[in-house]
């Protein structure tokens, strides 16, 4: 199931390198949406493909049930799941599934009869009706080939308050699943109501949703689309690309031959827990992000490359993988810029075992839903160096684990030597995005990376790993080169770096008139607080919230949005929506509190800051916040307990460091706060106020050699500081 948060013609004529991102490879939209026919409409005169298409996971991605398939499923199973049971009876003429948590309070088992299915192998998941339009996928799903039930997050005993839960909107079918498995689907949310009224025009993916919809005055009788409409590579990958691609929603408009990228926001290894820093898929990122991090899809090869669109299944079957046919096609003589592969010399393994088929190395599979296995396409280079240093996956290891990684660096620096070191094979920039993603980067690595860098989607990667030193010169200077960059992935990650940047106005209304809405609104989000109420980018967020309100992050937008035009009461609205909703989260509540802290009503603040706290107790943010409403209230001792807390948690956190400074000499403890203070100038060398408020607590005291000492700090850091100023003449005058 796509998550909104996160195929398939032989290979033709070469495009250029930019061709699979750039918007210029991409027709304008319709005027207007075209109607879509039912596939019906297409299969007598394209019978060849209908062929195909038939039995293809397209045509059978979603269905109603009661067919002789179901009955298996529903012959009289119990399964415990955790602390749920779960029943399955009925048959195929009456199925019904009964769901039951004894452990969890104010909770009524569901029994319920399941209206359709989604997939038909290698599993099957049933839906249920949970009223008002919505539908609900249970966790558990059907193995046909196993015949037997299980969860699809089996150990999680995700409960039922959690977002994840089955019930819960991370499991909600309207907006969660149903536009991957159907044709033209709706979502119809009513935020007001908070209900649904979805529609379709028919249920698994069909000839319309891939070629578009029927022209307007077409004849009796003729083609149900415009044959006029000729895509070429790149655009049959972005519409590939709007189910198989880990991706925000925008909006639900995409017509095959837009753009991706005016419709969606596509997730990149700067997002935690998605990817290996070298690429490698970890969760489930459904291939498009993995294409744009590879060299094949930076030199324009898409996924009718490799792929049959009709039957979703490789060129040429399962035999030309195996014999290697279907990657030969390209690497034999190099066509499409691909670089020239001699089987004989490169793989190093017998024809015909495992490790002599190109996927065996370069798509290794990894499973998903419990038993879907599945292919990475970024087409990772093994590299057991950095599976040594870092952790990286390799399919060196896959079969050889058991000779150890000295072996396999052996093996490899032996038949590939200093080729492993170019840039273009990565190591250089694994090293960087890995201390990034562990919260320990640093802006040289991340620098040096990106200026040798020449894949789009790595440089925007790259590009937003620099978030904590946006204010950086070098950072922005950066963001303005990859702001004119054909790329929207490019343009976007320099609209999230600049958007916040007054000093960089200029190219942040460049980009609010982009051609990509992708980009439009990253930088809008970024600037919003400079932007009148009725500037048109703002009138498109809060399109893109409407569309997003649903769920969680959509309705912190809306509170966002509210809070924008001081329209109080609709934020505090929004954000209960989105704490009710995500009850297993902090940060509904951090941001709740913060919006009330600033309506001057801080002690309810510190409640839902505690409250935050206790669900993410390792953030030091959160207690920092509590300490400035307690320092607010008059609670001394309260803000000096959580900021000592909040110390505890990031000893590094310099404005931590300053706060309780400020918060001892207040107490009268100066040699206590001068320690603190000076520790805060330590860790931020930017940063005048430490050095100042020293200056203020050494002057009380009357230490004159100290003072100004001090006061030399802060002026170093803070030329300009006026106060500063005065008190260094006032002292040298004695």
């Amino acid at each position: 199931m796509a998550t909104v948060y996160g195929l398939v013609a032989a290979c033709g004529k070469k495009e250029s390198s930019t061709a699979s991102n750039s918007p210029a490879a991409v027709v304008p939209p319709p005027a207007k949406q075209l109607p879509k026919p039912p596939s019906t409409e297409c299969l007598d005169c394209h019978q060849k493909a209908a062929e195909s298409w038939k039995g293809s996971h397209h045509a059978l991605a979603h269905r109603d049930i009661g067919t002789p398939a179901d009955g298996p499923a529903f012959a009289g199973h119990e399964v415990t799941e955790g602390d749920a049971t779960w029943k399955f009876s009925g048959g195929a003429a009456s199925p019904e599934i009964r769901w039951e948590d004894k452990t969890a309070k104010d909770v009524q088992p569901i029994q319920k009869k399941p209206p359709m299915a989604i997939g038909y192998e290698p599993i099957i998941q049933y839906l249920l009706d949970a009223g008002k339009g919505r539908y609900q996928v249970p966790d558990m799903a059907w193995d046909p080939a196993k015949e037997d039930w299980y969860s699809i997050y089996e150990g999680q005993n995700r409960r039922p308050h959690e977002w994840g839960h089955w019930t819960q909107r991370g499991m909600n079918w309207n907006s969660q699943c149903a536009y991957c498995h159907f044709t033209e689907l709706k979502k119809g949310y009513d935020a007001e109501k908070d209900s649904y009224h979805t529609t379709w025009v028919e249920q698994g993916v069909g000839c319309a949703q891939c070629h578009g919809g029927t022209p307007e005055n077409h004849p009796i009788g003729g083609c149900g689309i415009d044959p006029k409409r000729k895509f070429s590579v790149a655009q049959w990958t972005h519409t590939c690309a709007t189910c198989h691609a880990r991706r925000e929603e925008l909006d639900e408009n995409f017509q095959p031959g837009n753009s991706f990228f005016d419709h969606y926001n596509l997730a990149l290894p700067s997002q935690p827990g998605l990817w290996h820093p070298d690429g490698q898929q970890i969760d489930e990122v459904y291939n498009y992000t993995s294409l744009q991090l590879s060299r094949m899809g930076h030199k324009g090869i898409g996924c009718t490359h490799c792929h049959d669109p009709h039957a979703a299944t490789p060129l040429g079957g399962k035999q030309a993988v195996d014999t290697n046919a279907l990657c030969m096609t390209c690497h034999s003589a190099g066509a499409n810029e691909a670089v020239v592969i001699d089987p004989a010399k490169h793989v190093f393994h017998t024809p015909g075992t495992p490790g002599s088929r190109c996927v065996d190395c370069h798509m290794p599979k990894r499973t998903y839903m419990g038993r879907d296995p599945r292919s990475d396409h970024r087409f990772p280079i093994p590299d057991p160096l950095l599976t040594k240093e870092l952790g990286t996956p390799n399919a060196c290891n896959n079969c050889h684990e058991d000779k150890g990684l000295d072996w396999q660096i052996k093996h490899v620096d032996q038949w590939y030597g200093e080729k492993m070191n170019k840039p273009a094979r990565g190591r250089q920039r694994t090293r960087a995005i890995a201390a990034a993603q562990a919260g320990k980067g640093d802006l040289i690595s991340l620098l040096a990376a990106f200026d040798v860098e020449e894949i789009g989607a790595w440089k925007a990667t790259l590009l937003r790993l620099m978030e904590p030193w946006t204010g950086d010169e070098r950072v922005a200077v950066r963001a303005e080169k990859l702001a004119t960059d054909a790329d929207p992935l490019a343009r976007n990650a320099a609209a999230f770096i600049l958007g916040p940047r007054q000093d960089r106005q200029k190219t942040v209304d460049a980009l609010l008139t982009d051609a990509s809405k992708s980009v439009r609104a990253e930088a809008a989000w970024g600037a919003l607080d400079r932007l009148p109420a009725n500037h048109p980018a703002v009138t498109e967020l809060t399109e893109i919230a409407s569309h997003q309100s649903d769920q969680p992050a959509g309705a912190m937008r809306m509170a966002r949005l509210a809070i924008h035009r001081r329209d109080a009461a609709d934020a505090e609205k929004w954000f209960k929506r989105a704490i009710t909703w995500d009850q297993s989260s902090a940060a509904p509540r951090r941001d709740f509190a913060v919006f009330l802290g600033g309506l001057g009503r801080a002690e309810e603040s510190v409640r839902w800051l505690d409250d935050a706290a206790l669900l993410d107790p390792a953030n030091p943010d959160i207690p920092y916040l509590a300490a400035l409403g307690k320092a607010e209230l008059g609670d001394l001792e309260g803000a000096e307990s959580r900021l000592r807390q909040t110390l505890k948690l990031n000893p590094s956190f310099a404005r931590a460091h300053y706060n309780l400074g400020l918060l001892l000499s207040s107490k009268n403890q100066p040699a206590d706060a001068i320690a603190s203070l000076r520790r805060a100038e330590q860790l931020d060398p930017s940063d005048a106020g430490a050095p100042w408020a020293r200056a203020t607590i050494h002057l009380r005291l009357g230490d004159r050699a100290a003072t100004l000492e001090a006061v030399e700090t802060t002026l170093a850091r803070d030329p300009a500081n006026v106060e500063a100023l005065q008190l260094k003449a006032e002292l040298q005058s004695r």
